[in-house]
């Protein structure tokens, strides 16, 4: 991902990144909008008679906003069709929450042929966990991330690339290795 060419771009982040984000975007000069609960769904006159949050997704359609950075809010109900990457910085392991983000930049739209989807998950180092039950509890949570991400791999372009690196990771994750 090349910060020059950010735009029709969503990022999804969690409640203590998305002032970070926005920091790192405003210092890449790349005109991004945070889209959270905040935003208002009542017409206003400042907004030329829309809500803050259509008027925003207009901006964004429009290109003047690069990015939107959204957390949950973007999960359903809004269709930005000119959306063609996804950033996934905070997710669940629930498939409805995950599809409903992925769903945000898969839809067809003009001179689009194709989405990129960047989902981050954090692998745990599991050499410096000393409790077995900690261990444990944290493989459980990695094998649900995995899981998401073979799911959204399913139609990818580089499925196979992305099989691969996950059955290598659960190898480890059950060899012991890191």
């Amino acid at each position: 991902l090349n910060t020059n060419t950010i735009e029709n771009t969503i990022i999804f982040a969690s409640d203590a990144q998305i002032d970070d984000v926005m920091r790192i975007l405003q210092e890449k000069v790349i005109m991004a909008h945070r889209f959270t609960q905040e935003q208002g769904t009542t017409p206003e006159a400042k907004y030329c008679g829309l809500s803050e949050r259509q008027y925003l997704i207009n901006m964004f359609k429009e290109g003047t906003y690069k990015a939107l950075v959204a957390i949950k809010c973007l999960d359903e109900g809004i269709d930005i069709p000119s959306a063609n990457t996804a950033i996934i910085m905070a997710s669940s392991t629930n498939p409805r929450e995950y599809i409903q983000r992925v769903g945000r930049v898969i839809r067809q739209a003009k001179n689009k042929d194709r989405a990129y989807i960047y989902d981050f998950i954090i692998e745990p180092d599991f050499a410096r966990l000393k409790d077995p039950d900690l261990i444990e509890f944290e493989k459980h949570i990695f094998e649900k991330e995995l899981i998401r991400v073979k799911d959204m791999s399913t139609n990818s372009i580089n499925n196979a690339d992305v099989l691969i690196a996950i059955n290598e990771k659960i190898r480890r994750i059950y060899d012991g290795t890191k």
